[in-house]
C-alpha cells in the first residue's frame, strides 16, 4: 500500500486516536438511552442514515449512522457484540497504526454515504463493521475464537462465511432483478479492495506460478521415472542413475533445457 504511506508521511499526524473505543463507547450511549431509559429502540429510527430525510435537513445522520447499536433485547448478546468489534478493531488499530485505521474506517463511513445516495437504500455502520472483520481476517486466518464460548474457530473460516453471505446477497440481488441491492451489497468490499486488492492479486498470482512448477515439476519427474533416470549429460551422455553421486547442472546460457555433468558443466560448447 505504497499510496497509503506516501499518505501517511503527509498527514500521518491527523487521525481520532482510539477511535474503535469512541465508536463503541457512543453506540453503547446511544443503546442505553433508546433501549434502558427510554424503552424503545424505535427512537434510533432518528439515526439511521436515510438520504431523503439528509435532503430534507437531517443532516446528522451523516454521523450517526456510524454508532447504529446491535438491534436486541438482549443485553448479554449486545455486550458480546460490542467486545468483538472493539478486539477486532483495536487489533487493527495495533497492526496498521491509527492514521492507516482511520482512514479504512472512513473510506468504508464515505463509500456507505455514497452507494447510500446512489440507491436510495437507508445504511448504518454494519457495512463497515463487516469491512473491518474481512481485514482482521485477511490479516490473522489462523487465530481462533471460541464461538458460542465453546467451539474453537479459525478466523478464515468465518472470513469464508463472510464472503459467502455477501456472495449470497448478491446473487438474491441478482435472481430478483434489483442491480441497487448488488451494487449496496457490495459496499463492505470496497475498502477492503482498495487496502488489499493488489496484494491478493499478487498472492494469487504466485500460487498459480507455484501450481504451474510443481505440475512441471510432477510431469517431468513421471517422464524420468519412464526413462529410467532424471538428468542426462549433453556432452557424454552419463545419468544419474549411471553415477548417483554425480552432479549435474543446466547451463543458463545454452538455448533449450541442456544439463552438463560437473566434468562438462564448465567444459561445453554453448548451443545457441
Amino acid at each position: 500500500m505504497k499510496w497509503l504511506d506516501k499518505l501517511e508521511r503527509k498527514f500521518g499526524k491527523i487521525y481520532i486516536p482510539n477511535l474503535m473505543l469512541t465508536v463503541i463507547g457512543l453506540s453503547a450511549v446511544v443503546y442505553i438511552i433508546t433501549f434502558v431509559i427510554l424503552g424503545n429502540l424505535g427512537y434510533i429510527n432518528k439515526l439511521i442514515l436515510y438520504p431523503g430525510y439528509v435532503m430534507n435537513g437531517e443532516i446528522w445522520r451523516l454521523v450517526t449512522f456510524l454508532f447504529i447499536p446491535p438491534l436486541s433485547g438482549n443485553i448479554l448478546i449486545v455486550a458480546i457484540t460490542f467486545y468483538f468489534q472493539y478486539f477486532i478493531g483495536v487489533t487493527l488499530e495495533r497492526e496498521w497504526g491509527e492514521f492507516k485505521f482511520n482512514v479504512y474506517f472512513f473510506v468504508g463511513a464515505v463509500c456507505t454515504i455514497i452507494v447510500s445516495f446512489l440507491t436510495n437504500m437507508p445504511a448504518t455502520g454494519s457495512a463497515i463493521t463487516l469491512s473491518l472483520f474481512l481485514a482482521f481476517a485477511k490479516l490473522f486466518p489462523e487465530y481462533t475464537i471460541l464461538l458460542f464460548f465453546i467451539l474453537p474457530i479459525r478466523m478464515k473460516w468465518l472470513g469464508y462465511l463472510a464472503w459467502a453471505t455477501i456472495a449470497l446477497e448478491c446473487l438474491k440481488s441478482l435472481l430478483s432483478g434489483n442491480i441497487l441491492g448488488i451494487i449496496f451489497a457490495l459496499v463492505p468490499v470496497l475498502n477492503y479492495i482498495l487496502f488489499f486488492g493488489v496484494s491478493n492479486y499478487r498472492d494469487t498470482k504466485m500460487r498459480s506460478k507455484s501450481v504451474i512448477r510443481m505440475s512441471d515439476y510432477r510431469r517431468d519427474l513421471k517422464k524420468a521415472e519412464k526413462r529410467g533416470y532424471r538428468h542426462k549429460c549433453t556432452v557424454c551422455g552419463i545419468t544419474d542413475a549411471d553415477d548417483k553421486n554425480m552432479l549435474f547442472r543446466y547451463c543458463s546460457k545454452c538455448k533449450g533445457n541442456h544439463a552438463y555433468c560437473e566434468k562438462h558443466i564448465h567444459d561445453h560448447e554453448h548451443i545457441e
